[in-house]
């Protein structure tokens, strides 16, 4: 536990693979760039816990890391080796990477990962470079720091398709990554000047809480204040639609569950749902406060936006 109290503590002072993507707009998680800022300018260490939505797939991802490492090594013929420290850019000390295994004599580099079924899509023909966007920019950044001439991916898709990928070097795309690093690096982490944010996760943690005070709009937002009533009016219709258009389907399926095309094909589906077992909290805090009063934590704070 204090090995990983400390390289959570080491992360504050440097820019990951994984974190390069975030910050590039491709996150596997929908983490953004305002997440790496925070995760650095935090004082507090911040582990992901079971309650995180993320936590199974990075769980089951580590677990899995030294299976797939084998079954590469089996399928290429090679030996592999762990690299037990952190490696630094030459000339960046902020811009550094944890890679999976180095291949050879540490000729290039490989990174084992995992993937639900349903994102089968997302990777193309084996033996190409056609693996996620945020996974090429991750071993993009890995390749330069380390100068190695690839890095391979081999991917478990699904539990049980086996793939490899190779990224060969791209030094623009290369030198891109390095250049947003140093730009993140110095004109946010260093000067404490958070990033835009792009979703209303990213106003909430940046602005938690309020402070019972008044601010005047100016034009600019008055005008975006207008365009957002407009947007919600449109939306409303758009729902208005979809909810006449699924009774009209529905109305003609009637109790049939699937709905098909002239050559057969599934075009929809509706079918009931497994049986629910519902719990009576209000009888529950009713009938046994104390017990109920012994097992409930008080919520993360939250703000209501609303509209006048």
């Amino acid at each position: 536990m204090e090995n990983k109290q400390e390289w959570l503590r080491e992360r504050k002072n440097y820019i990951g693979g994984s974190e390069i993507a975030i910050i590039c707009g491709l996150s596997s998680f929908d983490k953004t760039a305002l997440d790496v800022y925070l995760s650095k300018v935090n004082p507090d260490i911040v582990e992901l816990t079971k309650n995180d939505p993320n936590y199974e797939a990075a769980y089951w991802g580590t677990k899995q890391e030294e299976i797939i490492a084998e079954r590469y090594a089996e399928e290429r013929n090679v030996i592999i080796q762990t690299q037990p420290t952190l490696i630094r850019h030459p000339k960046y000390p902020f811009i550094a990477c944890n890679i999976d295994r180095w291949v050879g004599n540490k000729e290039y580099i490989l990174e084992c990962k995992t993937a639900h079924f349903y994102k089968m899509k997302q990777w193309g023909e084996a033996g190409t470079d056609q693996a996620p966007e945020s996974y090429l920019i991750q071993v993009a950044y890995y390749a330069n720091i380390c100068d190695v001439p690839k890095v391979d991916i081999a991917v478990l898709i699904g539990g049980q398709d086996f793939r490899i990928y190779t990224y060969e070097r791209n030094k623009e795309l290369e030198e891109k990554l390095i250049k947003i690093a140093c730009n993140f690096w110095y004109n946010h982490i260093e000067k404490r000047v958070p990033p835009k944010c792009v979703n209303t996760r990213d106003t909430f943690n940046l602005f938690p809480q309020s402070n019972n005070k008044q601010i005047t709009a100016k034009d600019e937002i008055l005008t975006k204040l207008e365009e957002l009533k407009m947007a919600r009016e449109e939306e409303s219709r758009i729902q208005t639609t979809i909810e006449k258009l699924k009774v009209e389907i529905q109305e003609f399926m009637q109790d049939y569950d699937v709905l098909i095309d002239n050559n057969d094909n599934v075009i929809a589906t509706w079918k009931n749902t497994a049986p629910k077992s519902l719990f009576d909290l209000k009888r529950f805090k009713d009938e046994a406060k104390d017990l109920y009063l012994k097992y409930t934590n008080v919520a993360k704070q939250s703000r209501v936006f609303l509209i006048k």
